[in-house]
């Protein structure tokens, strides 16, 4: 252990006190030393300062770790304060920041007066819907011509890390980040022996003295917890306590260290080029399981939340567990048109007919007197005292008096209240996709309006000279990629944004990414190596990634990393591949970013129809279609066919290894349905 106390705190933007009962979303603080660990939930910004105010005071060396952003994106600094400093952008906040010994605080008017600091609308955005607020937008596309890009470069590094930019709703780190600065500026100045690394140190472990270092609890799975919050942040106390010399250097590899390091800071823990799609660059080739799995823990929902009409709600995500706010049926009613009656009063011999009827919302006023049968209709609630019903197929009148052909037993041809689902039951949990089936079901268990996530909105954008429009005349290559991939994310339940087409020029590509507001872009084209493929290069010198080359057939390697902040998939030219890595990598990353959580298909085994040697080395996707139950494959391999696709109804996945299939052989299959494409 390199310290003598490793201290790891889960910070909180709350404006009130959290509950005396220890809950999520609160201050969670956990100290680590040769005593022992204690985990603490501290209700006020004011209470965890005091302790930590104590803990700094103590004997021996101590790393005190916070989960906020301690710096903002290149250029902010410089721009608010006039000095490429993140510390210097910690007195600024000092100075302005109103934060009460009960969390009271001026955070979003505070945000607004930074924003007044850069041109056009932003860099800051989101806030509550009633605070009117004209220089702090609450959408993240309402901002323009601030010139700060969203993210640092460690937040490419660091799977699902959030922009400090973003002030409000899910995942917002921004507010933890403007208060906790503003408290550690003065957090400094009671105790001048603190070190904030990288800030003031470099890239390098300060030979003494207390060390101040921005965490992520995210990096590391939860300890065993009732609550999740204070699972991470002991899991994170515990990495640091057993974390390497080498995690506070290695970052100093990191191209323009030195300028990170003071402006815009660095995650601990956090070790480039490990981003959140980044592979070491080669011949490498990456397995399909592999991939997805990194995929996985990079993709955490971006989307903000939403009421929405429930007949409006069809194939959005469900944002929010759905309790039944009524049971159905509320009360007891009929299952057929028939007679009801209590049971066990009835006599032998004809039945007098009770006056009236029961029917659907026209429930009977009057209890049915013992002995007594009173006309009822399906759907009807069960007056008092009544338990059964006759079919009326199986009575016959006779004036005021009924004969049955036989009495049925007790409780027949009804359904008891709550029988479908009862008053605050689980009805639908979050991240269900919403079936027409779903808001049946919300309907019935009393719901009008459903919590949604907003639809993640994802650019499409072809590339390459060769590349026209469809249906005009030529020579060149028409555009089947672009149309493809949005009615692709359509089916999905995204929203498309067509971002057209960039020529084989660099400064046009870059342009063309630089205009996209989206979530995330898929591009295709440009990401091998060639002399035209500008998208690899960009993504080299300008962005945060690195080339994937992916073990998979078709598919040529699949550029995957972020731009200004956006997570990019660069797929391939060729319509098959980027078609088969559309469907097999950007969907289940994409659903995942929109709230739905990772959704791979469900693969069927099925015997062949077909004949195939497979050398080992990489999987192999065939187009394929079911026929009496058997999996055919398309005539031809060939990713340059397109027409396999229009005949395909599904995939035949190949295992890695070699392979020898002969007619009858179990194959895998994955239905186009399960990659949501029919």
């Amino acid at each position: 252990m390199i310290f003598d106390r490793v201290i790891a705190v889960d910070w909180s933007a709350r404006s009130q006190p959290s509950p005396k009962r220890e809950t999520a979303d609160a201050i969670w603080l956990c100290v680590l030393d040769d005593g022992g660990e204690v985990l603490e939930y501290h209700r006020t910004r004011d209470a965890a300062l005091t302790r930590i105010d104590a803990l700094l005071a103590a004997p021996g060396r101590t790393l005190f770790g916070l989960d906020f952003a301690f710096g903002y994106p290149t250029g902010f600094a410089r721009t608010l304060t006039g000095r490429p400093e993140a510390l210097a952008v910690w007195d600024w906040l000092a100075a302005r920041i109103e934060d009460a010994d009960d969390n009271a605080n001026n955070r979003f008017d505070v945000a607004a007066q930074i924003n007044r600091a850069f041109p056009g609308l932003g860099p800051l955005w989101g806030r509550p819907a009633q605070l009117d607020l004209a220089d702090l937008p609450d959408k993240g596309r309402a901002r323009s011509g601030h010139g700060i890009p969203d993210h640092r470069v460690v937040e490419a590094h660091a799977p699902s890390a959030q922009s400090p930019l973003k002030l409000y709703t899910t995942g917002s780190v921004g507010s933890q980040s403007l208060l906790g600065l503003a408290a550690l500026s003065k957090l400094r100045a009671r105790h001048p022996g603190l070190r904030v690394w990288p800030q003031q140190t470099g890239f390098a472990l300060p030979a003494d003295g207390p060390v101040l270092a921005e965490i992520y609890p995210s990096l590391y799975p939860p300890a065993d917890h009732p609550i999740k919050d204070a699972g991470q942040v002991l899991a994170t106390a515990r990495a640091l306590r057993d974390a390497p010399t080498t995690w506070f250097t290695a970052p100093a590899s990191q191209p323009d260290a030195a300028r990170i390091a003071a402006e815009e800071g660095w995650i601990l823990g956090v070790l480039p080029p490990s981003d959140c799609f980044a592979l070491p660059p080669g011949t490498h080739w990456t397995p399909v399981d592999e991939a997805l799995a990194t995929l996985r823990a990079a993709s955490a929902p971006v989307t903000e939340v939403e009421d929405c009409a429930v007949e409006d709600a069809a194939h959005r995500i469900l944002a929010r567990d759905v309790t039944a706010t009524r049971s159905n049926p509320p009360r007891a009613n009929a299952a057929v048109d028939g007679w009801a009656f209590a049971h066990g009063t009835l006599t032998p011999g004809p039945i007098p007919i009770a006056p009236g009827r029961a029917a659907a919302g026209q429930p009977h006023p009057d209890p049915v007197p013992p002995g007594h049968v009173l006309r009822i209709l399906t759907g009807a609630a069960l007056p008092a005292r009544v338990d059964t019903v006759a079919l009326q197929e199986d009575a016959v009148q006779k004036g005021d008096r009924l004969t049955l052909a036989a009495i049925p037993k007790r409780g027949a041809n009804t359904r008891a209240a709550g029988e479908d689902v009862t008053e605050g039951a689980a009805v639908l949990q979050a991240g269900a996709i919403l079936r027409p089936t779903e808001l049946a079901f919300a309907i019935a268990a009393g719901h009008g309006t459903l919590p949604v996530r907003t639809r993640l909105r994802v650019g499409v954008l072809s590339t390459g000279d060769e590349i026209t429009a469809p249906g005009l005349p030529g020579d060149g290559i028409p555009d089947a990629n672009r149309p493809m991939l949005l009615s692709m994310l359509r089916n999905w339940g995204m929203e498309a944004v067509d971002l057209g087409h960039a020529p084989d020029n660099a400064d046009a590509l870059a342009a063309k990414l630089d205009g996209a507001e989206t979530h995330a872009i898929l591009t295709s084209g440009g990401a091998s190596a060639g002399d035209e493929d500008h998208l690899s290069r960009l993504l080299t010198t300008r962005g945060s990634v690195h080339h994937w080359r992916i073990a998979i057939k078709p598919g040529r390697p699949l550029a995957l990393g972020r731009w200004n902040g956006t997570p990019l998939f660069g797929l391939p030219g060729n319509p098959v591949a980027a078609f088969t890595c559309a469907a097999l990598f950007a969907r289940p990353a994409l659903l995942a970013m929109a709230g739905a959580g990772w959704r791979e298909p469900v693969r069927l085994t099925v015997p062949a129809a077909f004949t195939k040697t497979k050398k080992p080395g990489r999987r192999e996707i065939l187009r394929a279609r079911l026929r009496e139950g058997r999996a055919e494959v398309f005539r031809s391999e060939g990713s340059g066919l397109v027409s396999g696709l229009s005949w395909a109804e599904g995939f035949v996945e190949l295992p890695d290894g070699a392979a020898d299939i002969a007619p009858g052989d179990p194959v895998g299959y994955i239905p186009f349905a399960e990659l949501g494409l029919v």
